[in-house]
């Protein structure tokens, strides 16, 4: 007796992989993933929309005129909140089984007025200590990618591996004031407006559990060490300095078949520096922290 219940209970367990598998054999199932793959795959879109809730550092300094700069830091000069709430979106051109271009952006915004608590220099302007302090700053950052998944493994290639090499960008515009205290000639203000787009390479994996569940993971990056920007300020060659890192980790739940609910984590690491013979300007950006959003599949 006791054998017939112990044979009873592994047919029930046993059962739902048999219904998973449906009976078919692995030649079978290879065999039916080897057609899906041969036909054209036509041409596909995937929209996210991310709302990011990251712990971030953020900051820039100015040196111009023979004058020196401090670095002014968001959150440990001007008193900020070290934590925030950003946007991402990202939409994926896919036009083949293996091949897909990815568009990147978000944006990230900063503004705090407090009081310089020590005198500061700033794009070749000094304020001093105690006068109200101004503090601006606006991050767009964009990036293009091309993706060639590489292979597919598992019983029915539901787990794919890629790389991804493209472009990176970012418009910068910053700000260090006083309304108490101008500045001339709009030193206050810097927009790192000879940056130019920089490589980035990339890799990661999909892993597709099941028909409504996925989960994913990439990180790219680039970097430049003094590349000529082709361009001149105040008659003098300006190059750009780059290191930049993004990471992700994102799990989706396709309730339907075009719409996606998205929750991960994001690493986003930016510095960058131009520099003449007679400026130079940094800007940091660091960030990481949860993230949730929606997708559309068509």
């Amino acid at each position: 007796m006791i054998r017939v219940v112990l044979l009873g209970v592994a047919l029930l367990m046993a059962a739902p992989v048999m219904a998973q598998g449906g009976g078919m054999s692995d030649e079978y199932v290879r065999e039916r993933e080897r057609q899906k793959f041969a036909k054209p795959y036509g041409f596909g879109v995937e929209l996210d929309l991310f709302g990011l809730f990251p712990y971030f550092d953020q900051w820039q300094q100015v040196a111009a005129d023979g004058l020196g700069s401090d670095r002014v830091n968001y959150a440990g000069d001007m008193n900020g909140t070290p934590f925030g709430a950003f946007l991402d979106t990202d939409v994926r051109l896919r036009f083949s089984w293996h091949d897909s271009i990815e568009l990147g952006y978000s944006f990230a915004s900063l503004r705090q007025f407090d009081t310089f608590e020590e005198t500061t220099r700033w794009n070749g302007f000094i304020y001093p200590a105690g006068v109200d302090a101004d503090y601006t700053s606006d991050l767009h950052d964009m990036h293009v990618l091309y993706r060639r998944d590489l292979f597919r493994v598992g019983r029915s290639s539901n787990f794919s591996f890629f790389i991804q090499a493209g472009l990176e960008w970012a418009v910068i515009d910053t700000q260090v004031g006083s309304d108490d205290f101008s500045a001339q000639d709009n030193r206050e203000r810097e927009r790192f407006r000879e940056l130019l787009p920089w490589p980035a390479l990339g890799l990661g994996f999909v892993w597709d559990i099941s028909d409504h569940f996925a989960l994913r993971a990439d990180a790219f990056g680039g970097w430049e060490d003094s590349f000529p920007t082709f361009q001149k300020r105040e008659g003098r060659r300006v190059k750009q300095s780059v290191l930049s890192l993004t990471a992700r980790a994102l799990f989706e739940w396709k309730p339907v078949s075009f719409f996606a609910v998205l929750v991960g984590a994001r690493y986003r690491y930016l510095n960058v520096e131009l520099e003449s013979k007679i400026r130079h300007s940094e800007y940091l950006w660091f960030s990481v922290g949860p993230e949730v959003g929606i997708g559309f599949r068509f």
